[in-house]
């Protein structure tokens, strides 16, 4: 099984991180049901690019023997 890097989770967290943000910002101009919608999947894009990141730290403590 081909695991990813560090790195590149790291970058898949980042780019998640700023389209889940991007698809926060409607909701600051106005509340209507499609605005809540794309609040809850930025809401989940960034939960899942936190994951991302801390899987890629712990990854990268365990190889360097931290844990």
């Amino acid at each position: 099984m081909n695991v990813p890097s560090p790195d590149k989770l790291i970058r898949a967290a980042v780019l998640l991180t700023l389209v889940g943000l991007l698809m926060m910002l409607p909701i600051l101009f106005g509340i209507r049901a499609s605005f809540v919608g794309l609040y809850m999947l930025g809401s989940l894009l960034l939960t899942v690019s936190l994951t991302l990141y801390v899987i890629a730290v712990v990854r990268e403590l365990r190889r360097g023997g931290a844990l």
